[in-house]
């Protein structure tokens, strides 16, 4: 029986530009890295969502192309503004049919994030914390 996500495992290009996206754009903290190792490798952490990342030559023809994260965030639009203030390149916030109000923007390898505020359901629950 799955459990849930436990770790996200991303081949970045460049692994200096990506953690100071994630860190420094996208506030996650920053529990180990190893620039050091072969391949050089750090793990990123916000709330219960760990990232690994590791530096590989690229070796698909474009990095991210298939996949999309959502990520929860308890109030998007404020989040727009924090990315905004901080002259990142993220769409305007809008409503979408299957529940959420979002925005979403690329890493620096294709990677596309999207970061969700879900709509709350017939409980009054938020179903992201």
């Amino acid at each position: 029986m799955i459990n849930g996500l436990d770790l996200l495992f991303l081949e970045v290009n460049n692994l200096e530009e990506s953690v100071e996206f994630y860190h420094d754009v996208l506030g996650f903290s920053l529990e180990s890295d190893n620039m050091d190792a072969q391949p050089p490798i750090a793990s990123i952490r916000s709330g219960s969502l760990r990232i690994t990342l590791v530096q590989q030559i690229e070796t698909m023809l474009k990095r991210g192309r298939g996949v999309h994260f959502v990520l929860g965030v308890r109030d998007v639009d404020a989040f727009h503004k924090t990315l905004k203030a901080r002259e990142v390149q993220v769409t305007d916030p809008r409503d979408e049919g299957w529940g959420g109000r979002f925005v979403s923007l690329q890493d620096p390898d294709g990677y596309r994030l999207f970061f969700v505020t879900w709509e709350l359901d017939a409980d009054a629950k938020i179903r992201t914390a």
